[in-house]
């Protein structure tokens, strides 16, 4: 951002456009215990999960908490967000932070 009068002032205040909504969830929270596997059973209610993944400890290997959840579908994702996010499993306390 430049300063007052330059030419990127006031960018940020406008809307240029909207992304659609993702295939793709976030989940954040996870236990340090959660497998890809328990991750995709606990979505795979709500639509054909293409891939549940966790992001891992490049050095270590171990997950770090957090992953993603890709569904075939707009619609199979944003139906897994209403029902899923907040909720608390021993596993995960998913929060979705929003692509739309």
């Amino acid at each position: 951002m430049m300063r007052r009068g330059g030419k990127l002032a006031g960018l940020a205040s406008r809307v240029v456009g909207t992304k659609p909504f993702s295939t793709e969830i976030f989940v954040s929270r996870l236990s340090f215990y959660t497998t890809e596997e328990e991750l995709q059973n606990i979505f795979s209610p709500f639509g054909a999960v293409d891939e549940a993944r966790l992001v891992r400890d490049n050095q270590t290997g171990r997950p770090k908490g957090f992953g993603f959840v890709r569904y075939s579908s707009q619609a199979e994702a944003q139906k897994a967000v209403k029902a899923m996010d907040g909720r608390v499993y021993p596993l995960l306390i998913m929060h979705y932070l929003g692509y739309d």
